[in-house]
């Protein structure tokens, strides 16, 4: 059998060329700057003469600028977190996709970058005979939080000023939850807001997944308390042109209800706000698994677009929702000892940062809303259905990948 022949000759001194092309532009680059920087001050005087003050300032100014592309180039381009948290049980094709594409994302936009992957158990997917409820997806929940956590404290330590990127991909649940346990946390160890001036810009910010051909993330919204500033006049007239705000929508409440529904579309799903109604009405249970119907509501409705995908818009409609979740609140004192549920269809993004502004106070609803209600004389169940044996959890895994 005769030995391919496709490495000889021709093709090995290909290969030397390759591995010494970058070294030879290297070299050939150092000498013109060498050459350029002798003979510069040569044809300055030549064409300027003895002029001494000048070449003196264009000599300062040359310096600065030097010094200012050189600080530049030095400057930290931070570190993407990476947050996968797929649904146990459910293998979506795009989930292992999204990871590949959002750590490239992150090593090529960062100096690091740090992965994230935890599998998180379905809402009522506890142990059976918990009386503390579903404890399996808090705990999910509260590791990938923990380990984002530490990653955080590390570079607050070496700089608190460092920009951080939060790819976050998850069941809106869970990414409204998880922005929830950020509120008193992101902002305390990045930014260090003893020293820090409230004017310096957020260095948190939610990169989402692009559906524009030629790009595969854009910066959505940061994290920074300017998501509760009040809009102005402007703004408002430009909110309400993406999202219109419902305060009284026909559906058939509750009038003895224990819960009021808070129903944020901001995305293509046509048939979104009337199936979260008529569960508000009927009654659901929330990601806690606590049962009510609903005595009122507020509808956020995007209509049937999508978010137009810059920063300014997103991160406008964020403070539209809260917003006209503050104003409806205070508008409606009667309402203020019952419980608020969410109802969303929305990019991730806004969803963690809505969690973020308001997941303390607010319970979120699974996309599959309706349950049927307790049975009489005992308490709302919070999910037992038991786990099948083999079927707990992955460890939590943290891995590295540096950018060159």
């Amino acid at each position: 059998m005769g030995l391919p022949r496709a490495k000889s000759g021709t093709g090995r001194a290909r290969e030397v060329l390759a591995g010494t092309s970058t070294w030879a532009i290297a070299a050939l680059a150092g000498v013109a700057a060498a050459v350029a920087a002798g003979t510069l001050p040569d044809v300055i005087k030549s064409w300027l003469g003895e002029r001494r003050p000048f070449l003196t300032v264009l000599c300062v100014v040359a310096a600065g600028v030097f010094t200012g592309i050189n600080l530049w180039q030095q400057r930290s381009k931070g570190v993407g977190i990476v947050v996968s948290l797929p649904r146990e049980g459910r293998r979506d094709p795009w989930n292992s996709q999204w990871v590949v594409a959002a750590s490239d994302h992150a090593r090529r936009g960062h100096d690091s970058c740090f992965t994230v992957r935890r599998a998180v158990p379905p809402s009522g997917s506890g142990a059976e005979g918990n009386a503390g409820g579903d404890t399996a997806r808090e705990d999910a929940l509260e590791v990938a939080y923990e380990l984002v956590s530490a990653r955080l404290t590390e570079l607050s330590a070496a700089d608190p000023s460092t920009p951080v990127s939060l790819y976050v991909n998850a069941a809106l649940p869970d990414a409204f939850e998880l922005g929830a346990k950020f509120k008193f946390h992101v902002q305390r160890e990045l930014r260090g807001m003893r020293e820090i001036p409230e004017r310096v810009p957020a260095r948190v910010t939610l990169p989402q997944r692009s559906e524009r051909p030629h790009t595969d993330f854009f910066t959505a919204v940061r994290i920074s308390g300017r998501l509760k500033d009040p809009l102005s006049p402007a703004e408002a007239v430009r909110a309400a042109r993406l999202a219109e705000v419902v305060e009284e929508p026909d559906f058939e409440s509750d009038p003895e209800g224990r819960a009021v529904a808070v129903v944020v579309h901001l995305s293509d799903n046509p048939l979104m706000v009337a199936q979260a109604l008529r569960a508000a009405g009927t009654g659901c249970a929330d990601t806690r698994g606590e049962w009510a119907r609903c005595r009122a509501a507020l509808v956020v409705d995007g209509g049937p677009a999508n978010l137009p995908e810059t920063t300014a818009d997103f991160e406008l409609v964020v403070r539209h929702v809260y917003a006209a979740w503050r104003a409806w609140t205070r508008a409606r004192p009667q309402y203020a000892g019952l419980t608020h549920r969410l109802f969303i269809a929305a990019p991730t993004g806004v969803a963690f940062a809505l969690g973020w502004l308001f997941g303390h106070t607010v319970r979120v609803v699974e996309p599959a809303h309706e349950a049927p209600p307790p049975s009489p004389g005992t308490e709302p169940s919070r999910g037992t259905s038991p786990r099948s044996p083999g079927t707990e959890p992955p460890h939590e895994t943290g891995e590295t990948c540096t950018s060159s």
